[in-house]
């Protein structure tokens, strides 16, 4: 295994920018649907979920410092059973990728290129993906990095403006009225999926310098962007109202388009968000691509990553034309996001309960 590159604090940005995406502009919406009011509600805890989630990874993780996903899911469930559930999960970030780029391919055609055909918008952001893919994961978190302060910030300056134009009233009562425990779970489990993105932390940890500060880095990530979006949906609500929220396909927008800063300065913010909103989704499908290409270089035992990485292109971008319309590649996306959540879920905490079952643990840092 090479020398541990990757600080903490770089493992937490990595994290964060990974989980802060496409979903942003109409992560409201579904909120709002699930819990009225109590939408807010309804995102803490599916925040929670996911700390949950991202617990097991890091306690997996953190017992086999030394060694990758491929190494120890070996050791613990034989070879070919670790082949064909690593399987699995390339197949399940392949195709996550896919309808990601389609999903930004999509809102880009409509808000920002409406003369550009949809197919060059998402071979454009595949393409930038499978370069920066070619990179080692060292840099791959170098990268992260280096944008998390500009997304993190720049979505924290939107959200402050927005503070003066919230109605309280329209966040009450905090319980929501009506609100349907199926509803509430419903959103809660779309909440949580956002966050399968976290499951990069099985490949960072065994290049972090302090594999046992995983936990912390994972979590403190985990807070960060969920804080995100538990303020992006009560300023959509506070602002808009709840019936109005679910009205709008991307709410989020609408509330950096009502916003001004400066005494008219800058009148409307919907420019700088759509241009940090592009970086965020560059971040994420980086992630997803970037776990996909590892899985797959080493299911084939590729020595070289530029290899597997330049393979995926062409079948992410046929997956990511599939969908007839925005309506059916947003509905896809929410079942396989909660589909993935159940296989994120269940493989780590069954190798976690296998591990300390038969006693088995990596060699200590």
């Amino acid at each position: 295994m090479k020398t541990q590159q990757i600080s903490t604090i770089r493992a937490t940005t990595v994290i964060a920018s990974a989980v802060a995406g496409v979903g942003i502009l109409s992560f409201p919406r579904y909120m709002a649907d699930a819990g009225n009011t109590a939408a807010p509600l309804v995102t803490l805890a599916g925040v929670g979920v996911a700390l949950v989630d991202l617990v097991i990874v890091a306690l997996l993780s953190a017992r086999f410092p030394r060694e990758n996903l491929f190494q120890f899911s070996s050791r613990l469930l034989g070879r070919r059973a670790a082949w064909v559930m690593n399987l699995v999960l390339m197949f399940f970030f392949l195709m996550l990728t896919s309808l990601t780029v389609r999903q930004f391919g999509e809102v880009a055609s409509t808000v920002l290129f409406q003369r550009t055909p949809i197919e060059a918008v998402i071979l454009l952001m595949l393409v930038l993906a499978t370069l920066s893919s070619r990179r080692g994961i060292v840099k791959f978190s170098y990268i992260h990095y280096f944008y998390f302060p500009l997304i993190i910030g720049s979505i924290a300056f939107i959200l402050l403006f927005s503070i003066r134009k919230i109605s309280v009233i329209h966040l009450m009562p905090p319980g929501g009225v009506n609100v349907s425990a199926s509803k509430f779970m419903k959103g809660m489990l779309e909440t949580s999926a956002l966050f399968d993105r976290s499951f990069v932390l099985t490949l960072i940890v065994p290049f972090m310098e302090k594999p046992g500060k995983a936990m912390r880095a994972g979590l403190l990530g985990i807070g960060i962007t969920g804080l995100i979006y538990l303020s992006i949906t009560a300023a959509a609500i506070g602002m808009l109202g709840v019936e109005e929220v679910k009205l709008l396909f991307y709410p989020t927008l609408e509330v950096a388009r009502s916003i001004s800063a400066g005494e008219g300065l800058l009148e409307r913010l919907d420019a700088l968000f759509i241009i940090i909103w592009v970086i965020s989704v560059y971040t994420t499908v980086y992630t997803t691509y970037y776990i996909c290409s590892y899985l797959l270089r080493h299911l084939l035992h590729l020595q070289d990553q530029r290899l597997a990485s330049s393979a995926l292109l062409p079948f992410m971008f046929a997956l990511a034309m599939v969908p007839e319309n925005i309506f059916i590649s947003y509905t896809a996306a929410n079942r396989l996001a909660i589909a993935g959540l159940a296989v994120l879920t269940g493989y780590p905490l069954l190798l976690l309960a296998l591990a300390l079952l038969r006693r088995v643990k990596g060699d200590s840092v």
